[in-house]
């Protein structure tokens, strides 16, 4: 794979946001889901005769080197006026700090991010729950079955190091105890699981990607060991029923978005409707996040007037406005995020979603 591509409109076409994409093994299907409610929200605004700018992608392959080369290519473009969606976690984090030793002044719009960090940083506006959010969901609704101890399950050490350290700082706010339990370095996650020690936790987060959890349910799936396995909203739920995973073995979801296929919010049946008559894909919750960080830009990005720059679109956003959005309020908080909703879908040990 090269280390970055770029699909970009004709010189002359005007403003454009781009998107970085993290096409990595892990990451890439994940990544075209959420690309794909951004370009959605972008499709349908023409269609409409909405005035939106241009939107450019640029592909990594999830080094550093590719984020510096994509951070570098938007540098030098005056005509791309903010980076929206950037997807996954580990490149928008990468992507903020070669933005800032690039000195590249710019928006950084609904960001795949997790990491609570930079909720506060002018150039960063996250729209999602965070992990703590998400954790503190789900942990409200397990207290009622007495539970007081998780263990977080990361799929290779890196992970560890990056995440350990801010998850069980939410572990001491929240008061309960977070037991680490690491897939060492090129063992299958399949493996680990297969092997787990008797007295693991029975509830275990697991924080990493779709392929990785698949793996880590099969071996759980083959241990025959009942454990309730909770995944972030890093993981797609279409995604993940298609890469064979263990069998009888329960997993909650956590969703940042309201549920794809059945909500009532205006936007997510106008998700559905354009969803259907342009792309002919099925709901996910990853590409209605996709299609919401798209229509929230958009409409922002409008304010700035007929001549949107790089300057003036970075200070439309750090008002960081209550915006509606068809239905789905915009609602930066103190100046953190745009959102905290978080829901939850179980996937229950016969196959079927509840919830």
């Amino acid at each position: 794979m090269r280390s970055f591509a770029q699909s970009r409109p004709p010189d002359g076409a005007g403003p454009r946001v781009t998107q970085l994409l993290d096409m990595s093994p892990d990451q890439q299907e994940f990544s075209r889901d959420y690309a794909t409610g951004i370009r959605l929200a972008f499709a349908e605004l023409r269609k409409a005769n909405i005035a939106a700018p241009q939107l450019s992608t640029v592909e990594t392959d999830g080094t550093d080197v590719s984020a510096r080369n994509a951070i570098q290519l938007v540098r030098n473009d005056p005509a791309q006026v903010a980076l929206l969606g950037t997807v996954g976690e580990a490149l928008a984090l990468s992507s903020f700090r070669e933005a800032a030793a690039a000195k590249l002044d710019i928006a950084h719009v609904a960001p795949w991010l997790a990491d609570s960090q930079f909720d506060r940083d002018p150039h960063v506006f996250s729209l999602f729950a965070s992990r703590e959010d998400q954790i503190r969901y789900v942990l409200r609704n397990l207290a009622e079955m007495g539970v007081s101890e998780l263990g977080m399950v990361y799929p290779n050490p890196a992970r560890a190091e990056a995440l350990r350290a801010s998850t069980e700082a939410i572990g001491g706010r929240l008061k309960i105890r977070l037991r680490t339990l690491t897939i060492p370095a090129g063992q299958d996650p399949a493996a680990y699981a297969s092997q787990l020690r008797p007295d693991a936790p029975f509830f275990l987060v697991f924080m990493g990607a779709g392929i990785e959890l698949a793996q880590f349910t099969q071996g759980l799936s083959r241990r025959r060991m009942q454990r309730y396995v909770v995944c972030l909203a890093d993981v797609d739920t279409n995604t993940f029923l298609q890469l064979n995973p263990g069998k009888s073995v329960p997993i909650i979801f956590t969703q940042v978005v309201p549920n794809p296929r059945s909500s009532k919010v205006p936007v997510v049946r106008a998700y559905r409707d354009a969803l259907q008559r342009l792309f002919d894909e099925a709901p996910t919750p990853v590409s209605l996040a996709g299609y919401l960080a798209g229509r929230y830009a958009a409409q922002v990005i409008a304010g700035t007037g007929a001549n949107p720059s790089r300057a003036k679109v970075l200070a439309e956003f750090q008002r960081r406005r209550s915006i509606d959005v068809d239905g789905w309020r915009i609602e930066y908080a103190d100046g953190g995020r745009a959102s905290s909703f978080v829901s939850q879908t179980l996937l229950n040990a016969q196959g079927a979603f509840v919830g």
